[in-house]
């Protein structure tokens, strides 16, 4: 199982931010600023469909961690996503996996706004997610590092407790590591 998450940002607008935690005017503007700077294929109903998706996710955690869920997740990549050039995100927060709150940490296999689309949709815990890989056959397919390319398939993680994460960042300041691609 890899030892890191990555959470992909923008730098001028701060690191483990969720659009869907800003009024729908200020979440209209970094969504039209996105489609107009570097992301033009952004759908109309993005805000939308993310929202149902984030209502979806909050019942699923609640459900397989057994607590509330108060507030949107932070969302990263299972693995060392740091290497992927993505000019809406160019910046990079890696962190240990180990030191983020296990009781506030969920996964989905692939993006959650897709499995948010299929029949079977569901989320992991964390020991779900030892499980699968002690299995082995499930994640074949997944990319946990992107170092060789863009994954087509990955794990996304979510983090249910911004206070959490921040005890993460603060107490890994050395493992934990901030990179910021140039953009082209």
């Amino acid at each position: 199982m890899p030892e890191v998450v990555t959470h992909r940002y923008d730098p001028a607008r701060g690191a483990c931010l969720n659009v869907c935690s800003l009024g729908d005017l200020e979440a209209a503007r970094v969504l039209e600023r996105l489609r107009r700077e570097t992301r033009p294929n952004l759908k109309a109903d993005y805000l939308e469909r993310r929202r149902d998706t984030e209502t979806w996710l909050a019942s699923a955690a609640r459900v397989a961690l057994g607590r509330a869920i108060a507030q949107p997740p932070v969302y990263f990549f299972l693995g060392d996503f740091s290497y992927v050039v993505d000019r809406s995100r160019p910046a990079s927060l890696v962190l240990p996996l180990s030191s983020l709150p296990a009781g506030a940490v969920t996964f989905t296999l692939g993006d959650s706004m897709s499995v948010a689309a299929e029949r079977g949709r569901r989320v992991y815990t964390f020991g779900e997610m030892v499980g699968l890989f002690a299995n082995g056959e499930v994640l074949a397919g997944f990319g946990f590092c992107d170092r060789e390319g863009v994954q087509a398939r990955f794990v996304e993680v979510q983090v249910w407790e911004r206070e959490g994460l921040l005890l993460a960042q603060q107490a890994a300041p050395l493992q934990g590591r901030r990179r910021t691609l140039e953009r082209p």
